[in-house]
């Protein structure tokens, strides 16, 4: 019996992959508790002006930023277009973020406090000019997330997601004594979109920056992070992986010594060239 490429049902093959994956599924309290730090390091990583430099919004243009943590994004869109409507599920990465906009003198960013699965009508949100999931897709109805950004995008959309184990480092967890399995990334997330009639653009991301961190403690903390709950066995094994890896910056901090270098994927869709295909399946029935 011959498998066609329209009978994968990808949604499926996302959840599975999903249920395999080394680490798990990061918790509200768990960014809550990582926001400072967070918000921290971001500010000074290249990602946003390489994505922004491929975004290239028109400055009339209205922005969804969905999943904005401290606003790595909104940020800089807030000195660039009309308005901002900045959406995340963690309180903490909210705060700072309102905080970093009244230092910045930003007025035109709207934050909200809500999650995928919200009725972002009913909190008042309405199509956008642009739409932008960035490194926040890490939901179990992929296909539902999708859907809605479509539904939300006035214009355009833009989606940042994985490419192989992304931020994670498989080195990590071989030096803990743990098989390494990365999950589903950005495949499945575009075969999803071609299952529903939107053909998706894609380009690369590759951050070839190595991580700093304050202290040694800092950085044991950003490893546990990665890896979850350790046991005492495996907090030894992490501990003797720092000592091996960690070097001085030059600057009063720490770096890794032979950094793993995450590779995003961009993928982006226009309205007005597929909106008549957006959300229907290629059965031709609508979502």
């Amino acid at each position: 019996m011959s498998l066609r490429y329209q009978d994968i049902d990808w949604q499926a093959v996302w959840l599975a992959s999903r249920g395999k994956k080394s680490w798990r599924k990061k918790k509200r309290a768990d960014w809550d508790r990582r926001a400072a730090d967070f918000a921290r390091r971001n500010a000074d990583s290249t990602f946003a002006g390489q994505l922004l430099t491929r975004i290239d919004p028109p400055p009339h243009w209205s922005v969804l930023d969905v999943g904005c943590g401290p606003g790595t994004l909104a940020l800089p869109l807030a000195g660039r277009v009309r308005e901002v409507t900045a959406l995340d599920f963690s309180e903490a990465m909210l705060a700072e973020l309102k905080e970093r906009a009244a230092a910045l003198g930003h007025a035109n960013i709207r934050p909200v406090h809500a999650s995928w699965e919200d009725d972002w009508q009913a909190l008042g949100i309405a199509p956008h000019d642009l739409v932008i999931a960035s490194r926040s897709l890490a939901v179990d109805d992929l296909r539902g997330a999708l859907v809605k950004l479509d539904r939300f995008a006035g214009r355009r959309a833009w989606v940042v997601d994985r490419v192989g184990s992304g931020p994670v480092d498989p080195l990590l967890f071989k030096a803990v004594g743990r098989e390494f399995e990365p999950g589903p990334d950005y495949i499945v997330t575009i075969n999803i979109l071609y299952s529903l009639g939107i053909q998706a653009r894609l380009d690369f991301i590759t951050l070839r920056e190595q991580r700093a961190y304050a202290s040694r403690e800092a950085a044991a903390d950003a490893c546990r992070w990665m890896l979850g709950e350790l046991s005492p066995e495996e907090e030894a094994r992490l501990a003797a992986h720092l000592n091996e890896r960690l070097v001085p910056d030059g600057r009063g901090g720490w770096r890794m010594d032979n950094p793993h270098y995450p590779c995003w994927a961009v993928i982006w869709w226009d309205k007005q060239l597929h909106g008549a295909a957006s959300c229907s399946d290629r059965s031709g029935s609508r979502t």
